[in-house]
């Protein structure tokens, strides 16, 4: 089985959006759907982390998993840990995701 560990960069992005998404658009109903979504996700990737796509030009193998069509979760697998690197709005600027990734 495998365990799954947020970085601390993917953490200060989701909490980046959970704030925006609380605060601008007054919505915290949202904030717990996209909480809720992250934790079906990660629980279908502790039993299949290869299932979804990896991401071409990248150092290590990467997988992106797209959330509510607007945020993606980057990951990878390095023996039974998952490491999630980024969480992404996909909104944003593609090229500042290139620095991160």
């Amino acid at each position: 089985m495998y365990k799954i560990v947020w970085t601390n960069r993917a953490l200060k992005h989701l909490q980046d959006i959970l704030d925006f998404v609380i605060t601008q658009q007054k919505s915290t109903s949202y904030a717990n759907k996209i909480l809720k979504e992250i934790e079906v996700t990660e629980q279908y990737i502790i039993e299949q982390p290869m299932a979804f796509v990896e991401v071409e030009n990248t150092n290590k193998t990467i997988h992106k998993v797209v959330l509510l069509g607007n945020y993606s979760m980057f990951y990878f697998v390095s023996n039974d840990v998952v490491s999630i690197v980024c969480f992404w709005d996909n909104r944003q600027d593609p090229k500042k995701l290139e620095t991160i990734i």
